[in-house]
């Protein structure tokens, strides 16, 4: 019978140990806590960078992933030593608080737990009242069974009230000593101990002396129970109270709201170096002085890992204090017109696409297409020029003229496929004007391009993804390692420290933006320099307002190292010296030339060479089908057309334009070309700024320095000019279309259609 009874016993107490348990563990499954909480953004190494505080104005960080040791050791000697071995409720510490109270006649201890304390934060100061503290028992005992002691204390550490607006450990450690918690002394450790035991009544701020007593107090228990010794002891009783909340670091405020956009207020662990992020922040101080006295008023800077494109250093602009300055926009994600910053893409695709060499001349003429007159920054026209050269000193004409061989639908699909998302509208509503600024990027997406380009050079592995040959990507970083640079590097060769860089600028129209990137083995760093508000400046220009500050940052970088070339996919090849093209039959001279292995059409071969006739004296030429003396030498002449032969000897004194032909010999050779107007096309006659209007000059030039060419407009003589380069302004021409025909004196004709529309 006894048997029975003591089995039944074990079965009830079993069957209500468990239904017991079984409440509270589905006891109050809500959320404890659902405040809202501070964004904060700590770099590579746990440093705290930036934070914002929460909604309801409180400083309250999101619970991490650690807590102070010192913090821990000191909070449960002062508050629950008993923690790791009750079950949320201290029967120990209850009976002593009941037997004070007994004493005292009125309620002077609690007997309360951290667990206690956790459920009483998370009900939000409800009243003291014995049916209160009952729920908060029974709630702690629930909590007790869904968490691990090490997630409760984590709760706690993260919701404490540290005083004035403080909540939370971490966000205590910040506000109160300017530091992490992970670096709180002793001192320190036991003033955060405290002061959540009443923050409203003992803070650094108020009743300084009983904290410093609490504090010094717990300090020598720490003592006695051998946690510090008699050293550390003393200089934890030496170290002052902090006196007011310090502010927090603010070195990253634009990437944090970035951050914020993409995914609300949380804890950001990024990939920022703080030291970095304060070198370049220095930096961009120091330039921004003398930016600014030319009303240039933000900068942005981005700087990547070249290897991961993680990002290593976010300023979306300029420091400053002033609110009324813009700061506060973020420019590393603004759209602004790209420059010339795109042209290395172009420059690479053709290469792939056999339109170019590096070498290979590119036309750098007067140009009108489809009503688009692109320029030079200066100006001037080289004629002729080669196509790396032209990347060097990005040369608007020969990319207009590149581009237009590329196609402007295939180029606007590339820089889709290159990463660039602000390419929204049809090609064709770009234009030619997509390679000089007609379209717009962001400082970010740059980046990110710039990184993924220079990052294939130093893949193992073949990306088949990528849209660019390694081959053409190293032949282009090779042309964009010898730009000249800014006049602030000059002497760099002689440096021991020099830098290799490959890097590019970019100026929008008007000056209103101006871009620079440069990219190693090792980073990828890009700025932009403008006015938030889009007014522009004179000297608003890529190399004077960007690329010193470029330069400056990549000085602090350890970039000793270049890359290697792609031997699987170049090779050196006999080309044409002159047009740098492979050889034509009749190229007379050849040079050896880096150049792709395999591209997705043949390279053409040189056009500009030609087998020319001449007397000994090399005065006249004698045309095929022309009956020419004994006494004539047949030899390979390199020919340009009129246009860029005009140009290019400007710049080439030793340049030979082909002789004239002789007076007795007819020839279907163009001696003369247009330079103005374009075939067909439709033209508006220019006016002052007070609406006058102002002559149409029409304009060509001629083989024969000395050759007369008379004009003739809509069948009517206007006039005769002489020279290599001929113009004829006239003024009074009526809307409508007109035909104007030019003759030389060797009898020459050349002809243009054209439509003048008024303003």
């Amino acid at each position: 019978m006894g048997r029975l009874f003591s089995r039944a016993f074990v079965k009830w107490f079993f069957g209500l140990f468990i239904l017991l348990w079984l409440l509270l563990y589905f006891t109050h499954r809500r959320p404890l806590f659902n405040d809202p909480v501070s964004a904060v953004l700590f770099d590579r190494e746990g440093h705290f960078l930036s934070g914002r505080i929460a909604a309801d104005g409180q400083w309250r960080f999101p619970e991490g992933h650690s807590l102070s040791e010192k913090y821990v050791k000191a909070l449960l000697l002062f508050e629950d030593k008993r923690f790791y071995y009750h079950p949320g409720l201290d029967p120990l510490a209850l009976a002593r608080a009941l037997a004070q109270n007994f004493r005292a006649g009125k309620v002077v201890s609690g007997g309360s737990t951290i667990t206690t304390q956790l459920i009483r934060l998370s009900r939000k100061g409800r009243p003291r009242t014995v049916s209160e503290k009952l729920v908060e028992f029974w709630q702690a005992l629930a909590l007790e069974t869904r968490f691990s002691k090490k997630k409760i204390l984590h709760l706690y550490a993260a919701h404490a009230p540290f005083g004035s607006n403080v909540v939370g450990c971490e966000a205590a450690a910040w506000r109160w000593f300017g530091h992490s918690s992970d670096d709180l002394s002793w001192a320190e450790a036991a003033t955060l101990a405290i002061l959540p035991n009443a923050p409203s009544m003992i803070s650094p701020q108020q009743n300084r002396d009983a904290l410093l007593r609490k504090r010094n107090s717990l300090l020598y228990r720490l003592y006695h129970t051998g946690e510090i010794d008699h050293i550390t002891l003393q200089l934890a009783l030496n170290e002052p109270l902090p006196t007011s909340p310090l502010p927090l670091p603010d070195l990253a405020p634009h990437y944090l709201e970035f951050l914020r956009k993409k995914s609300g207020d949380r804890l950001f662990e990024s990939s920022i170096d703080q030291n970095l992020q304060q070198n370049i922040t220095n930096l961009m101080v120091q330039h921004h002085q003398a930016l600014k006295s030319n009303d240039i008023r933000h900068l942005a800077v981005i700087l990547r890992d070249l290897t991961t494109g993680q990002v290593l250093a976010y300023h979306g602009n300029v420091p400053s204090n002033n609110s009324l300055d813009g700061v506060y926009n973020d420019m590393v994600q603004a759209s602004r017109s790209s420059g010339s910053i795109l042209k290395p893409f172009l420059y690479a695709a053709s290469l792939d696409e056999g339109l170019i060499t590096p070498q290979s001349l590119l036309p750098d003429v007067p140009t009108w297409m489809a009503g688009f007159h692109p320029q030079n920054f200066d100006e001037s026209y080289s004629g002729a020029i080669e196509a790396s050269k032209a990347l060097q000193r990005s040369l608007n004409v020969p990319f207009v003229h590149l581009l237009h061989q590329y196609s402007i639908g295939r180029f606007h699909q590339l820089l889709r496929d290159l990463g660039f998302s602000t390419f929204t509208q049809e090609a064709a509503h770009y234009g030619l004007s997509l390679i000089l600024g007609g379209g717009e990027v962001t400082l970010w997406e740059l980046s990110e391009v710039y990184a993924r380009f220079a990052r294939q050079l130093i893949r193992q592995e073949v990306k088949d993804d990528f849209p660019l040959s390694k081959g053409s990507i190293f032949l282009t970083t090779d042309a964009l390692r010898q730009l000249n640079r800014p006049e602030t590097e000059s002497g760099w060769h002689f440096r021991e420290d020099r830098l290799q860089m490959a890097w590019k600028t970019g100026t929008s129209y008007g000056f209103r933006d101006a871009w620079a990137v440069g990219y190693t083995p090792d980073y990828c760093i890009a700025i932009w320099a403008g006015n938030a508000d889009g007014h522009g400046r004179p000297g608003l220009t890529g190399i004077s307002a960007a690329a010193p500050l470029l330069f400056d940052i990549a000085l602090t970088l350890n970039t000793g190292r270049w890359f290697s070339a792609p031997l699987t996919e170049l090779e050196e090849r006999e080309m044409c010296r002159a047009s740098g093209f492979p050889p034509g039959p009749f190229c007379d001279s050849l040079s050896s030339q880096l150049c792709l292995l395999h591209t997705r059409n043949e390279v053409p071969s040189c056009r500009f060479h030609q087998m020319v006739r001449t007397d000994v004296q090399e005065r006249v030429t004698f045309p095929s089908g022309c009956q020419a003396p004994d006494s004539v030498v047949t030899r390979s002449w390199f020919l340009l057309p009129p246009v860029m032969a005009y140009y290019f000897q400007q710049k080439h004194s030793d340049y030979r334009p082909q002789p004239p032909v002789y007076k007795y010999c007819s020839t279907s050779q163009s001696v003369m070309e247009f330079v103005y107007p374009p075939d067909e096309a439709i033209i508006y006659q220019p006016a002052t700024y007070t609406g006058n209007l102002n002559p149409t000059v029409f304009e060509l030039v001629h083989q024969d320095y000395e050759a007369k060419v008379y004009w003739h407009l809509d069948e009517k003589y206007i006039g005769m000019t002489q020279g290599g380069r001929h113009q004829m302004p006239v003024r009074e021409l009526q809307a409508g279309t007109h035909s104007l025909v030019v003759v030389d004196g060797s009898g020459n004709r050349k002809q243009r259609i054209f439509q003048l529309e008024k303003r």
